[in-house]
This record gives structure tokens, C-alpha cells and sequence, in this order.
């Protein structure tokens, strides 16, 4: 993998699992693979302590199932997740229900069970797709993740499926409806291509060239977005002395009225360091030169689609986050973002700790802060059980 890659090449899961064994076969001859994992988590929603909180609890179930040939050249993978969700936000915001069923792949592969008046269970296929390997080339057909980030937090060349970093209870990351066609000319270069077709039959499609020069990794890419904008991209990951140094820089260019409109630049840099004692600290920024505001409030900012060229709702963006394994079992996190131009700040603390080898325990919070209208401050606050 190269350095920017975030999740591994099939999609599974970051969180440690247990395989479930395949009675009456041997399991160094076993074929197929079953594992996943089960989290239950509290979430609090509130503007200011003193006034009215909103209560949630989701459980959330995850499902993946991996065959190979005999020869591995052929895989087939099959990956979901169970949601259910109880509480006031569903209650008290109307469509959600229907928000909670979104897709936004070519096939819709999410069904509301049931759902009542305070409660929604949902079941969601996020990976569903056949690989298939010979010698230098690999063939992907289906629902699948394609990474082109390099960096953590903001992925302007990440065209396909864009993220949110707030979303951390989605490991895994969504997936697209695509084919994917990779040469790998050797060890440290590849050609890769991809189409996507999202639930609106609109197509994204594009090629990237990755190569290792100067001990970094490079890429370079260019496709359409979304069959409106012309995409042209860069990306690099490599270290300047003892720290990474990583970036992202996109150019889009709209289709339409080719010639009399202007293109928007989106940049991410990155950089991260490990002291000695194991503390990490994580620097990025993104400029997006789009500056008209697309939301209103930070309710807004938490619950909006994101694309790689909509990254952030506002033209800079800096993240600073430090991490220390307080002790093997015990580790705290601290993220801050600064917006600039609303005078707006993020805090979000992190205490995760390993009660026993699979199972873990989280408390998070996600605070925010900032003038999307002068003179008017916004707030909104989120905490975090999870287990």
C-alpha cells in the first residue's frame, strides 16, 4: 500500500474481530472468511449545558464475508452493517427515518426494517464485489471503497467516496457502485482506473498514475466529477527529515460554460510526528478557494453530503491532533480545528481503553463554536459512550 492509504484494499474493518469458525473443514484449508464486531453507543446533543439535551442510543453491528479460490486470484466480498437506532433525535426531526436510509450507490442496498415513532433499525450492504487478480492486473466490479488519499483529515483527490472525519464510528468508510482496473507496472507504480454511477445516474470517472521518486510516493490524476466538473490532482506522502510530509491539491473545472467560468482549487497539507515516548502530534490544512457559504450552522456542517470538492463550509480549515498511550490499555486523544473566517474553533477529546482483548470502551466528545452570522455565536455539543 502507499502511504496516504487508510484502510486496507478489501474494506474490512480497523477494529479487532474474531473469525467464526467453519465446522467440519479444516481451517488451514477454510476458503471463506466470517468476522465483525457489535458496538452500543450513547450520544448526548446539546447547545449550551444549561439547556435542553437530546438522548440517543445506537447499536451497531457489523458483518463481513470474504470467499477466495484456491489459487486467491479470485475473491468475493460481501460486507454490511445493522443499525439501530432509539431516541429523541428520531422522534423529534422529521424524515429521518428516510435520512437514515440514504444510499447514494447506482443500486440501493439499504432497507429500514421497522421504525416507529422514536426508533429506526437499518440494514445496509457497504460492500459488495468480485476481484478478480492476473499477474499485473486487477479487476474490481462492485460496491467497493477506492482511496486516493493521501492525507487523514481532508482528501481533495479522494473523488470517489469523500468522508467526514467527525464520522468515527464509521471505520470502514462508504463505499462506491464502481469498476476498478489497476496495472502494476512494478513494486512501487501503478496505473488505476475507475467509473462510479451514483444513485442520481451521475458518472465519476478517472485515471491516476502512482509512482515512488525521491523516496516519496506521487500521484497524479485526472477524470470528471460527478459529470459536471473537469478534475485535475496531485498527491505526495513522504517524510522531511523525522516527520511525514503529505498533500493533496485538486483543480475543478465546471463542464458547463466551459469557457466563461472559473475553476476552484481544493489543497490539503499534512504533516505528523512521533516523539519518542509515543506521543503523535498531527498538523493539517485545507483551503478550499470556494468561499460562498453553503450552511448555516454547525448542525448543518455535522449532517452535510461531502464530495472532494466540497470538503469544508468555509475557505480555510486547520486541524491540530495529539494522541499518547497513557498505558497499553489507556490512550487520549485531543483534535482542535480553527476556522478563520467564522472565528470558529472544534474540540474533540478522545479516551478509548481496552478492558479485555475484544473489548473496548470510548468516551468522546465534539464541540464546536463560531459566528456563521456576525455578531451571533453558534454552538453545538456532542458526547460519546462507547462500548
Amino acid at each position: 500500500s502507499f502511504g496516504g492509504n487508510r484502510t486496507s484494499p478489501d474494506g474490512n474493518s480497523t477494529f479487532p474481530e474474531k473469525e467464526l469458525p467453519s465446522a467440519g473443514q479444516d481451517s488451514v484449508s477454510r476458503n471463506w472468511t466470517l468476522n465483525g464486531y457489535v458496538t452500543n453507543m450513547q450520544s448526548f446533543m446539546f447547545q449550551r449545558w444549561d439547556g435542553d439535551w437530546i438522548s440517543d442510543n445506537l447499536s451497531h453491528n457489523r458483518l463481513n464475508f470474504k470467499w477466495h479460490n484456491n489459487s486467491n486470484s479470485l475473491n468475493v466480498v460481501v460486507e454490511m452493517r445493522n443499525r439501530f437506532i432509539i431516541g429523541e433525535s428520531v422522534k423529534n426531526t422529521p424524515g429521518y427515518a428516510q435520512m437514515f436510509d440514504s444510499d447514494n450507490g447506482f443500486v440501493k442496498l439499504s432497507a429500514n426494517i421497522f421504525s416507529g415513532n422514536s426508533y429506526v433499525f437499518n440494514s445496509k450492504i457497504d460492500r459488495a464485489f468480485i476481484d478478480y487478480t492476473k499477474e499485473k492486473f486487477q479487476v474490481r466490479a462492485g460496491r467497493q471503497r477506492i482511496n486516493w488519499g493521501q492525507c487523514f483529515t481532508w482528501n481533495p483527490n479522494d473523488l470517489f467516496n469523500a468522508y467526514s472525519f467527525l464520522d468515527f464510528d464509521y471505520a470502514e468508510k462508504p463505499g462506491s457502485d464502481a469498476i476498478r482496473l489497476q496495472y502494476y507496472g512494478n513494486s512501487t507504480s501503478a496505473l488505476d482506473f475507475a467509473i462510479k454511477l451514483d444513485k442520481n445516474r451521475k458518472v465519476t470517472s478517472a485515471l491516476l498514475y502512482r509512482f515512488n521518486k525521491w523516496n516519496y510516493d506521487i500521484q497524479f490524476l485526472g477524470g470528471i466529477l460527478n459529470e459536471e466538473d473537469f478534475v485535475l490532482g496531485t498527491g505526495w506522502s513522504g517524510n522531511i527529515l523525522n516527520a511525514s510530509f503529505r498533500g493533496e491539491v485538486s483543480y475543478f473545472h465546471p463542464k458547463k460554460n466551459f469557457a466563461d467560468t472559473s475553476g476552484v482549487f481544493s489543497v490539503s497539507l499534512g504533516s505528523e510526528y512521533a516523539f519518542k515516548n509515543s506521543f503523535v502530534l498531527q498538523f493539517e490544512m485545507l483551503y478550499r478557494q470556494d468561499k460562498s457559504p453553503k450552511i448555516t450552522s454547525f448542525a448543518d456542517y455535522y449532517n452535510m453530503n461531502l464530495s472532494a470538492k466540497n470538503l469544508s463550509f468555509t475557505d480555510f480549515s486547520i486541524m491540530m491532533q495529539g494522541s499518547y498511550p497513557v498505558t497499553p490499555l489507556f490512550n487520549v486523544s485531543l483534535a482542535v480545528m480553527y476556522f478563520p473566517r467564522l472565528n470558529g474553533i472544534f474540540i474533540g477529546p478522545n479516551l478509548s481503553y481496552s478492558i479485555t482483548e475484544n473489548l473496548d470502551f470510548s468516551l468522546i466528545a465534539q464541540s464546536f463554536s463560531g459566528q456563521f452570522i456576525k455578531g451571533q455565536t453558534d454552538h453545538f455539543n456532542m458526547g460519546f459512550l462507547r462500548l
